[in-house]
């Protein structure tokens, strides 16, 4: 039986049908928010930019903004993984009350 598992998911890796999650892909985007965002932008309120839930709900917009930056906001391309600016899109969405 643990041979046929092991075929099975050797199988599915060369596949790229299944991709392992790595540890230092898993993003805590609440806690990046914080170090990162928070000292700028609240949730529900204006601070030095705009508050969370009056940003676009535009998910290729959000990525955008995060990785060129605006206006007086900086990008994050280069300080930030593709996880990490995927995952704090993510959690500005569902902070807007987009996503459950």
């Amino acid at each position: 039986m643990l041979k046929r598992c092991r075929a099975l998911l050797f199988t599915l890796l060369s596949l790229g049908v299944f991709e392992p999650v790595i540890a230092a892909e898993m993003v805590d985007a609440e806690q990046l928010f914080k170090q990162k965002c928070a000292l700028c932008h609240a949730i529900d309120k204006k601070k030095l930019g705009p508050a969370v839930n009056a940003m676009s709900r535009d998910v290729e917009s959000l990525r955008e903004t995060l990785m060129k930056g605006k206006n007086a906001m900086p990008g994050f391309a280069d300080k930030l993984t593709g996880a990490e600016i995927d995952a704090l899109v993510d959690y500005l969405i569902k902070k807007m009350g987009g996503v459950d």
